[in-house]
């Protein structure tokens, strides 16, 4: 079932129990990017708390912002989160800390409650619209099933080391599409993966010792053919260092295109 929550600024209390973005959830990053040309990502946002960048995110429409669940709840929570000041979206910046237009949250809807590695994905309606442009514009979202192997490109702010630098600037990778079978052999030699499942709502990402996402770039578009077909989602358990990590699980957008084409259809 769909959870939703109406955002208000600086409540007096924990209302809906949880915590936006706790630390281990801190916005998944890019190790082995570079910065990415001004304006080439137009779709791309900054979800911000108190100023500090928590989480990437990628605009559906011109009140919505697709991103992963856990960056705007606490795992633990059956409902939704608590909040103290509400989280604020950037839009057309390269440069989160700078530049750009801040915009109020206005309802978050879930897809169904979050489990670990499933159901990562959440939709954000803003209190008011964009005001649409080169630098601010919607992307499409595909619906199609990736062939195996494909090249696809990954933009966001997230750690670019294994000392938690981030990056002020926006930084994009090209990585490659795994297929199943060897995406299940690299995450059953990972501590604790023994019995993990790759599924139909996500899919994975070869990486290159030292390239691709980490702490930082949760919720950021991953882009097939110039459309999203994915998002990074909370990482499977792993080497503590990004940089040595060997594939990345993303929510795969084609399971849930009905529910976004539906939620953006019927809450407007």
């Amino acid at each position: 079932m769909m959870h939703t929550c109406f955002i208000v600024a600086l409540l007096a209390a924990y209302a809906c129990s949880g915590i936006i973005s706790s630390p281990s959830h801190a916005a998944e990053p890019i190790i082995g990017g570079t910065d990415a040309a001004e304006g080439a990502a137009p779709y791309q946002v900054s979800l911000q708390l108190k100023g500090y960048h928590i989480c990437g995110g990628s605009i559906v429409g011109d009140r919505w912002i697709l991103t992963a669940a856990h960056c705007l709840r606490s795992e633990n929570s059956s409902f939704q989160l608590a909040i103290v000041q509400a989280p604020k979206v950037i839009v057309g910046t390269n440069n989160w800390k700078k530049g750009g237009t801040a915009y109020d949250v206005e309802r978050i809807f879930f897809y169904s409650s979050l489990q670990p590695n499933k159901n990562d994905i959440a939709l954000v309606r803003l209190a008011t619209p964009l005001k649409l442009s080169k630098r601010v514009a919607r992307i499409s979202y595909s619906a199609e099933i990736v062939p195996d192997y494909a090249t696809l490109t990954l933009t966001g702010w997230g750690y670019i080391d294994d000392n938690n630098t981030v990056p002020e600037k926006l930084q994009t990778i090209d990585l490659r599409h795994a297929a199943l079978e060897r995406c299940l052999k690299i995450i059953a030699e990972i501590p604790a993966g023994e019995n993990a499942t790759v599924s139909a709502n996500v899919m994975c990402i070869l990486r290159k010792q030292g390239h691709g996402s980490c702490n930082g770039d949760s919720g950021s578009p991953l882009l097939w053919k110039g459309k999203q077909v994915a998002l990074v989602m909370g990482s499977l358990d792993g080497p503590k260092e990004c940089s040595k990590k060997l594939v990345s699980v993303l929510t795969r957008i084609s399971y849930y295109y009905d529910w976004i084409q539906q939620t953006i259809a019927t809450q407007q």
